[in-house]
């Protein structure tokens, strides 16, 4: 079967790569052939043609804004989301040729690629067409106060809505996110259907406790609570320090570490000289090949985002918890189906709303009391993902 996947995430080193890395290597591995145009959001990398895990190719070119340098950052954020991914199909179209395609995977937020989109579904004609869905732009941009309310909203959720219709499926992480996407898509003519976050079939490999504990300064008899991901607006990174706060009493013997970066950084380094946060690690980025085996080092994954939105979300940070074994602490929006799924289906840790503090703080003790527990809810979080989210079995579904 012959494979396009259009994404604007992609990273172009194997060993430190995202979901949709490891999507692209599943149907590798499954003996398909892939490619891969990554319309590079960030902006960061070159354009340029690589192969990747055997037969997969992928054509990077990045979005480009030099034109409107001199512009207002307003102008310059719209031309970036509505307009700049216009400039990348000269690019593509010298380096893709007009082949029959079986299966066209998108993602989303397409408006960020529609225009690629438009074009290389009009040119190739793919026979099927599948949406990932996971997050419900501009919706949840909005809520998070990413994008303004009036005509820059209407004119995203107008090209998002547009995008959208050119899918046969799409996929959503949840079930809750399926009468979400009626609601805010009710003209799709299209089929919708559950499409489990996902990782590499690989688990992770245990490491040195001691040694790697020593290597980040963690103190080697703490019940570590690992915080893992992008700093940016709606990771809870805000809820985490005031439980951390609050911990040092109640909790005494656990400590937090942070791992990430992101534009918050800057806010997290200046929060942990307060005295009150002596009980927080920030680390850095830690690669991800590196990251597995670090999360073998700890006792607790913790699974944070803002709370005020109304869109369901599934974090994605979920996933290297499981493959590593680790329980989770969650706090997530009240609209979501995460905690129901996290503590009944998967029985892999426990998690509230965020504006239930007691009960979060509750939880947490929960975890620190019992290493066993622990223990027993992490291998439960390691069975489901290798049961339901392994990137061949996300393959196999889209097939």
């Amino acid at each position: 079967m012959r494979v396009l996947i259009l994404c604007t995430k992609f990273s172009t080193v194997e060993s430190d790569g995202w979901l949709t890395n490891d999507l692209a290597a599943a149907y590798a591995s499954a003996k398909h052939d892939v490619t891969v145009v990554c319309v590079d959001w960030s902006g960061q990398s070159h354009s340029q043609v690589l192969a990747m895990y055997g037969n997969v190719r992928v054509i990077n070119t990045p979005i480009d804004l030099s034109a409107v340098r001199r512009l207002p950052a307003s102008l310059q954020k719209m031309y970036k989301w509505f307009w700049a991914s216009r400039a990348a199909i000269p690019y593509v179209d010298q380096h893709l040729a007009v082949e029959p395609y079986d299966l066209f995977v998108g993602f989303s937020p397409a408006s960020t690629a529609f225009w690629v989109q438009r074009h290389l579904l009009k040119r190739l004609k793919p026979k099927r067409k599948y949406m990932v869905l996971w997050d419900f732009f501009p919706r949840y941009h909005h809520e998070l106060g990413l994008i303004p309310a009036g005509p820059i909203f209407r004119i995203a959720k107008c090209m998002e809505t547009l995008a959208i219709k050119q899918f046969d499926t799409v996929g959503v992480m949840s079930p809750a996110n399926i009468p979400y996407f009626w609601k805010e898509t009710p003209t799709f003519a299209g089929q919708v259907e559950v499409l489990p976050l996902w990782g590499p079939q690989a688990l992770a490999s245990e490491g040195d406790r001691k040694e790697i504990r020593g290597r980040y300064g963690l103190p080697q008899d703490a019940v570590v609570a690992i915080f893992g991901g992008q700093l940016i607006p709606g990771r809870g990174i805000e809820l985490l320090l005031r439980l951390a706060e609050a911990s040092s009493e109640s909790c005494p013997g656990v400590i937090f570490a942070i791992a990430g970066s992101g534009p918050l950084e800057g806010y997290l380094k200046a929060r942990l000289t307060e005295p009150a946060l002596s009980n927080v690690r920030y680390l850095g980025k830690i690669p991800r090949d590196e990251y597995l085996t670090f999360l073998t080092a700890c006792d607790i994954g913790v699974v944070f985002n803002s709370g005020t939105v109304s869109v369901p979300t599934f974090p994605s940070k979920s996933i290297d918890y499981f493959r590593a074994g680790l329980p989770i602490l969650g706090a997530v929006e009240a609209a979501t189906d995460y905690s129901e799924i996290l503590e009944n289906d998967i029985h892999g840790g426990y998690s509230s709303v965020t504006t239930q503090f007691e009960r979060i703080q509750e939880n947490l003790a929960k975890l620190c009391a019992s290493e066993s527990h622990r223990r027993e809810l992490g291998e439960n979080g390691r069975k489901y993902f290798q049961a339901k989210m392994t990137a061949p079995q996300i393959v196999a579904q889209i097939h």
